[in-house]
């Protein structure tokens, strides 16, 4: 990695996202990019972290792993280690001085431990008794230390592995490559993408909305009212400028093309009949080239220039249009006012490309007199989609800001909010303060160097935005390390910005980060479920035993039976809600911010509503059972126990849905809940034969597995209650404030906001003028 000047040679071809060559027109080479092919000596100026590459590199906050999801995991599993201990340590400590005073009320004559040669022996057999029961099973305490290790701990690195892994081949099936496990899931979370142009431009992400030529506006399926000469005329406008052998883009890279085929061009043949003889770009600085052309059989007949740019632009340079049926009519003042409005208009939400030709003698490219003939309001659906995610788009380049502004509207980046648009070097140049406050509305920020896209991305994360960043080139290799996801687009990024990115996309379509957000977003989504069914099912485990043994010295659950539930609901109940498909309305839910927690407010009402139920309904009946004619204790126990299974195979249905009341939605496209729930009952009535047999435990009749199965089904009940009376609560409550919000929205506090934009608010109204 060093930085230089070229000295002498031919020159030299660059690895850095596109083709860049270093000659005695552009001498430096920055950021290490990697030479290719060439012939040519360097003058080394600075090599290693002295490079410009490498002052950037250290200001890159290294962080060892940029994903929130393992952090909130390990604080989830620490907090619940925590929990089950303490209350080890409480059933403990009520075992003991329990025994203490039953063993003064009773006077049950154990001997005196002072003074006596025995006492270690005693205290042995004292210690027995509080850890094993008089037949030697287990008691309570090893039982509570059961589920602190067999619960959540394990079940979910192993089992949440799976999941994401099962989801990213899924969803990158061979397009795309995540060099990280945890890429996807953060991908999902993402507020905010930076990227430059040649992110957004993606071949078939562009969709011409209108189409005027002349007085008409034509429609994709009525192409064919245009006449012959028109079309022929509007495909050379369009294709011609990636004939030019100067062209460094290859002609399936020009986004217009699926719409020219509409019109029946064919560029090869074009190609093959025609020849360039001479092409430049607009003398104006702007995105637009001329070329001038002729036919290959035609040794002195006449040529033809084409002219495309923006709209503005080339109608200056034109007196005449036609048109949809090839007539040439002259470009008067009325005229000429009346498209002058129709691009305008355009401009507001679309960006106008303009095109003209005209027949001529004389081998040079003109810049008047030209034939007008059609206008195009184009723009890029590829944002749409990410946008009504949640997620905002900043264009940042080193192009020029008008060009970037252009493109932004043509994507549609303007069309709901208020944006900024901005030069890098005010965004460099200014206060931290002041970039804090501006960093939250920018839409566009050119004429950027690679030291203010990193800015940008670090301001960013500051105000707890979860970052991707889209490139291609070397030197953008630092704010791809920088931001939380860093994205390569298509085989021709450089070897180094692929290094450094957590995401590649292998054909570099910008539409294929929905699929991504979407599959992060189902895996986050997913784990929520299952983290919810897992700490119901441990809560009212532990509530239950400690409740149980509090209360009458016996633990209604064994530490055996505890393990074999956890075993069976984090397999199989736990693997199916992870495997729980995407759904539309995850693309309508915000991204999940990096303050909230993995555990919802939501998902706590469900946990404790449901674990308070289970506890409230097996511990009475642990207590009461017997009261119960045909229910001896053993069958009791063995009800307790079985309840406790069906009830978390029922809670699984409840899991499905966080917030929503209707949990069998969908249910039947989910192959993988089906297996788990009918594989963990037919394992629990296996458990509950085996049992049987083995250590004497109850066996069920029908009548008793139905009483287990209403214990289990009234969790849908519980559940549902739950849910529509915190949304009367939550209604109820954000009612009061609904009026207060909308009486906020004043004009003076709109004009306020919007006086700080550089541009005018766009009006989102796509009634298009008519031609007088």
């Amino acid at each position: 990695m060093f930085d230089g000047l070229f000295v002498s040679g031919e020159f030299l071809v660059l690895d850095d996202g596109m083709e860049t060559t270093i000659d005695d027109k552009k001498p430096f080479m920055f950021y290490g990019a990697k030479v290719v092919s060439g012939n040519g000596r360097m003058l080394v100026t600075s090599v290693g972290m002295d490079t410009a590459l490498g002052e950037l590199m250290n200001r890159v906050a290294h962080t060892p792993n940029r994903a929130q999801l393992p952090a909130q995991l390990d604080k989830m599993n620490t907090r619940t280690h925590i929990a089950g201990l303490s209350i080890s340590i409480l059933l403990l400590v009520v075992l003991f001085f329990r025994f203490l005073l039953e063993k003064k009320d009773y006077s049950s004559g154990l001997p005196e431990l002072k003074g006596k040669q025995t006492a270690s022996k005693e205290i042995m057999n004292e210690m027995g008794k509080v850890f094993l029961k008089p037949s030697g099973q287990i008691s309570i305490l090893t039982t509570g230390l059961a589920i602190l290790l067999v619960g959540v701990v394990e079940g979910i690195p192993l089992f949440v592995t799976l999941a994401i892994t099962y989801w990213n081949r899924k969803t990158l099936s061979g397009k795309a490559i995540a060099q990280g496990i945890l890429a996807c899931v953060t991908m999902g979370s993402v507020t905010t993408i930076c990227t430059d142009k040649t992110g957004v431009l993606t071949l078939n992400s562009l969709e011409v909305d209108v189409c005027y030529i002349g007085n008409e506006v034509i429609e994709n399926d009525c192409v064919t009212r245009i006449d012959t000469s028109v079309r022929e005329a509007l495909c050379n406008g369009i294709c011609t400028p990636l004939l030019k052998s100067s062209s460094s883009c290859s002609s399936s890279e020009d986004p217009l093309l699926p719409w020219a085929a509409n019109l029946g061009m064919e560029i090869e043949i074009l190609r093959q009949s025609h020849t360039i003889l001479e092409a430049k770009e607009l003398s104006t600085n702007e995105e637009g080239s001329g070329v001038l052309m002729k036919k290959s059989s035609d040794n002195e007949g006449d040529m033809c220039l084409h002219w495309k740019g923006p709209a503005t632009t080339i109608l200056a340079m034109c007196s005449h249009y036609t048109d949809s049926r090839g007539t040439i009519k002259v470009m008067d003042e009325q005229r000429r006012l009346a498209f002058n409005q129709i691009v305008e208009h355009m401009q507001s939400n679309l960006k106008t490309i303009a095109f003209a030709y005209k027949q001529t003698d004389v081998a040079m490219l003109e810049e008047n007199s030209l034939i007008l003939i059609g206008l195009l309001g184009v723009k890029y659906t590829c944002c749409e989609d990410i946008m009504e995610a949640g997620v905002n788009i900043i264009l940042v380049s080193e192009e020029k800001v008008s060009k970037l502004k252009d493109i932004a509207v043509a994507c549609g980046i303007f069309a709901n909010s208020n944006r900024l648009v901005l030069e890098g070097e005010k965004f460099r140049n200014s206060s931290a303060e002041e970039r804090m406050d501006m960093v939250d509305k920018i839409c566009v920020m050119g004429n950027s160097i690679p030291s203010d896209r990193l800015l940008l991305v670090q301001c960013l994360k500051e105000k707890d935005h979860a970052v991707a960043m889209v490139g291609v080139r070397t030197n953008e290799t630092p704010t791809l390390k920088e931001a939380d996801v860093g994205v390569a687009m298509g085989t021709w990024s450089s070897e180094m910005a692929r290094e450094s990115s957590d995401i590649i996309i292998w054909d570099g379509n910008f539409s294929f980060l929905v699929p991504i957000i979407r599959c992060g977003r189902c895996i986050y989504y997913n784990i929520q479920k299952y983290i919810q069914l897992e700490l119901t099912m441990n809560i009212a485990g532990l509530l239950i035993t400690a409740t149980t043994t509090m209360a009458c010295r016996e633990s209604a659950i064994t530490a055996i039976q505890l393990f074999w539930a956890n075993m069976v609901v984090t397999l199989l109940g736990g693997l199916a809600l992870l495997m729980e498909p995407p759904t539309k309305e995850l693309m309508e839910k915000p991204p999940v911010r990096r303050t909230d927690w993995l555990i919802s407010k939501v998902m706590w009402r469900n946990i404790v509503s449901q674990a308070l139920y289970q506890s409230a309904i097996l511990v009475s009946f642990q207590l009461k059972g017997q009261t119960v004619p045909g229910i001896s204790k053993k069958v009791s126990e063995s009800i307790v126990f079985n309840s406790f299974v069906l009830c978390q195979v029922f809670n699984q249905v409840n899991s499905r849905e966080l917030e929503k009341k209707n949990v069998f939605r969908d249910i039947l496209h989910n192959q993988w809940f089906w297996v788990s729930v009918g594989g963990i009952l037919v394992l629990q009535v296996a458990f509950i034969e085996i049992s049987h047999i083995l250590v004497g435990n109850a066996r069920l009749n029908w009548a008793q597995w139905g009483v287990c199965l209403l214990i289990g089904m009234v969790s849908w009940e519980i559940d549902l209650v739950v849910k529509c009376v915190s949304d009367v609560v939550v209604n109820g409550t954000f009612s009061s404030h609904v009026g207060c919000i909308n009486n906020s929205m004043t004009p003076s506090a709109v004009s306020g906001s919007a006086s700080n934009l550089e541009l005018p608010l766009i009006d989102g109204n796509s009634t298009r003028p008519m031609i007088l």
